[in-house]
């Protein structure tokens, strides 16, 4: 005849099993994504900005991936369920802007690009297309000083080639490019408008 304790023991050991068993299937591996490396530029090397601080929101310091559904309740934020990017955004778009904007240059103490991100958000105009949406603001730092040399404010879209995350992953990678473009041709003319990137 069992014993209090062997009986609790077996209640314990039926309870745990049970449990497991009402898990169901694993969920879902998650899909990973980043935003590519761009290739070097070829930014000239007086232009080239000493460090690059790329900054969010909160609600952008995080791996989710977000949308919007523009033709239904476009100012709710969702999350795609299986898919992540592979780190916070800024740490992505940080690196690819040094890949692109600095190169192997190494820091001489020049000035900073800041680049603050407004809205990084992929939107839905119907079930089925979607574009990528960035809004941001880009700002020239002096090596010791918060007070901007110049400033600029862009918004860049591209259209995605379908209605899910890996479709919009692929269009974050061309935005990529087009904001390193961009950025490249406002570091120049801002050099050209007196605003220099380095220390003479």
């Amino acid at each position: 005849m069992p014993t209090l304790r062997t009986s609790t023991l077996i209640a314990l050991l039926a309870a745990a099993l049970g449990g497991c068993a009402g898990l169901g299937n694993p969920p879902p591996n998650l899909a990973v994504y980043d935003l590519g490396l761009p290739a070097v530029g070829s930014l000239d090397a007086s232009l080239r900005p000493a460090a690059i601080e790329v900054r969010t929101p909160s609600w952008l310091a995080t791996p989710a991936m977000q949308y919007r559904l523009a033709y239904d309740d476009p100012q709710r934020r969702h999350l795609f369920a299986e898919s992540r990017w592979a780190a916070q955004p800024a740490e992505m778009l940080r690196l690819a802007l040094e890949r692109s904007l600095r190169g192997a240059a190494a820091d001489e103490g020049g000035c900073r690009l800041r680049v603050e991100i407004d809205e990084m958000v992929q939107v839905f105009d119907n079930g089925a297309d979607s574009r990528v949406l960035l809004a941001a603001r880009a700002s020239l730092m002096p090596p010791r000083s918060e007070r901007a040399l110049a400033a600029h404010a862009l918004v860049l879209e591209t259209p995605a080639d379908g209605a899910d995350a890996r479709a919009g992953v692929a269009a974050w990678r061309e935005l990529v490019v087009h904001l390193s473009e961009e950025l490249a041709a406002w570091l120049q003319l801002s050099a050209a408008n007196g605003a220099a990137c380095r220390n003479p």
